[in-house]
């Protein structure tokens, strides 16, 4: 049980009970810890939780130039936009030791604390020129007094979903339009309603979508119905440059109705749109809210109306909806134990994590969550220790 590092000596090994937490729920967890072999110049079980945020992508542009020769030729640039920032980082000590090095001995150490609530959730999406990040991290670690010693250290890395606006609840929306051909001839108008089920789904959900369609005082027949999944991703640079991304997840059709028909109640139209992504093998990406990556969706039904009806709106509706994030499959394998494993068990830690628990890794990197940056405390400045259990 643990990891590589430090291994000449033994392992550590961390875990939260719950492979997925909501932002402001109370994360708890184990650090297991293994050492058989005496010598490690450490004392201190630190318990480190940290959340990073990064966002990448390219753009082209062409110029147009003169060459020695007299003639026209373009040339074409590519320029890189970037963000990073470092938002939440905190460490603890969850136990310190009194004897010069590391004891022999197995022992396990439970924790728990609270995740701020404000949190965006985790993401990770990587395409042709761009990549957008947020992720999440608990580690155990044993630093090293010595610095010729690794330090004896294991993480894992922790999903956070962003909480529900609102309870679960149908979505309804309602537009209608006046239709027009070739920009001033009068068709009549048009109705539509919508009803969708939730407002939030997992990838995969299905989604069930009603429509009362009146086209009773309409000279244009509604030709087709289209419901559509819509991501807008939104990057941002360190400088606040902005790239915004639109594309269509999935996409559904069905037949629509004629000139001076209504679909309505018992006639209603039904839609059930699968909420997968074919076109990715990473499937749908879940809704986040964080600073430089900004993913967030909209589901929307319209009806499409025959002839030109280029200076009018087609009826529809466009409701926003959250999709969350899936449980990780790192969950369904389970922890590999020593032969021999019999820990000692210390109380629970209760730890909260304030301004002096915070730690910065690079000074210069500005949090935008305002934290003040405090410098990482030695080891002799951790807490109270608290006695194990019998």
């Amino acid at each position: 049980m643990g990891n590589q590092q430090g291994s000449d000596f033994g392992g550590v090994y961390i875990r939260t009970d719950k492979p997925f937490y909501f932002a402001g729920e109370i994360i708890t967890g184990n650090i297991y810890l293994n050492i058989f072999k005496d010598g490690f110049p450490g004392g201190v079980v630190l318990l480190k939780v940290s959340g990073k945020e990064k966002c990448n992508w390219t753009e082209s542009r062409t110029r147009n130039s003169t060459g020695p020769d007299g003639k026209q030729k373009q040339t074409t640039e590519y320029v890189t936009y970037s963000g990073e920032t470092q938002f939440y980082q905190h460490r603890v000590a969850i136990w310190t030791f009194n004897t010069p090095c590391l004891p022999v001995g197995q022992y396990t150490f439970p924790f728990q604390f609270q995740l701020l609530s404000h949190l965006p959730g985790s993401y990770f999406e990587k395409g042709s020129n761009y990549q957008a990040k947020i992720s999440y991290s608990v580690k155990a670690e044993i630093e090293s007094y010595n610095k010729s010693y690794k330090n004896i250290q294991h993480s894992q890395p922790l999903i956070v979903r962003e909480p529900l606006k609102q309870n679960m609840t149908a979505l309804m929306g309602q537009m209608e339009v006046k239709a027009s051909t070739w920009c001033c001839i009068d068709q009549g108008t048009s109705h539509i309603k919508c009803v969708f089920d939730k407002n939030h789904y997992l990838p995969g959900d299905t989604a069930y979508l009603w429509a009362d369609l009146d086209n009773s005082n309409c000279k244009l027949d509604v030709t087709r119905i289209e419901a559509r999944l819509i991501n807008y991703l939104t990057l941002r640079d360190r400088t606040g440059r902005e790239k915004l991304i639109t594309r269509t997840i999935v996409s559904q059709q069905m037949q629509g109705i004629k000139a001076g028909e209504r679909a309505v109640e018992n006639d209603r139209k039904q839609i059930q749109l699968i909420l997968h992504n074919k076109s990715s093998p990473e499937g749908i990406h879940p809704s986040s809210n964080g600073q430089l990556v900004k993913s967030v969706y909209r589901l929307e039904v319209q009806a499409v109306l025959a002839g030109c009806t280029c200076c009018n709106k087609h009826p529809k509706v466009n409701v926003p909806i959250e999709i969350v994030a899936p449980v990780p499959q790192i969950y369904n394998q389970p922890m590999v134990q020593p032969s021999n494993w019999n820990p000692q068990v210390f109380q629970p830690q209760i730890v909260s994590f304030t301004d002096s628990t915070l730690y910065m890794k690079d000074q210069n990197q500005q949090s935008n969550y305002n934290y003040p940056q405090i410098p990482p405390q030695p080891p002799n400045q951790f807490g109270q220790m608290q006695q194990p259990m019998s």
